[in-house]
């Protein structure tokens, strides 16, 4: 259970930092957006974001889901040893799940046949810097 509430108050941190982001530089940096829009290939004509509610409901079900997946890997490497429950490992990791992820979702969206138009290379690099965020969100509740 602690894994679930750290992966999604992590999650929650990280999205709203981005979300922040966008609502700060007029760029679209809005992650569970731009996912539901790729996943369910619901790129509007003018290549927008889909505002469609169940395309967003999958989104953010993906989006958390992932973000539980790797709280419970978190967890699974401090049992193991690898690495401690400490700001400067949380950010480690979080470095490490950034550049994981900065490298998805570059291919993704090279490869999608209809991505949304994004500033692709500053949106991979927020998504990718983010997950520092999301460490520290998981250590938070972690050690709560």
């Amino acid at each position: 259970m602690k894994a679930i509430a750290a992966g999604l108050f992590g999650t929650l941190l990280m999205t709203g930092a981005l979300y922040l982001l966008t609502a700060i530089t007029g760029k679209n940096y809005k992650v569970v957006g731009v996912l539901a829009t790729m996943v369910t290939n619901h790129t509007t004509p003018d290549k927008g974001l889909t505002r469609k509610p169940a395309d967003l409901l999958t989104g953010i079900i993906l989006h958390y889901l992932i973000g539980v997946f790797f709280a419970i890997i978190y967890f699974y490497l401090w049992q193991a040893g690898i690495g401690r429950p400490t700001l400067s490992w949380s950010i480690v990791f979080g470095l490490l799940n950034g550049i994981f992820a900065m490298g998805f979702w570059f291919t993704f969206i090279r490869l999608h046949p209809r991505p949304p138009a994004i500033p692709v290379m500053s949106y991979v690099m927020a998504v990718g810097l983010s997950h520092v965020l999301f460490s520290i969100g998981v250590l938070i509740v972690y050690t709560l």
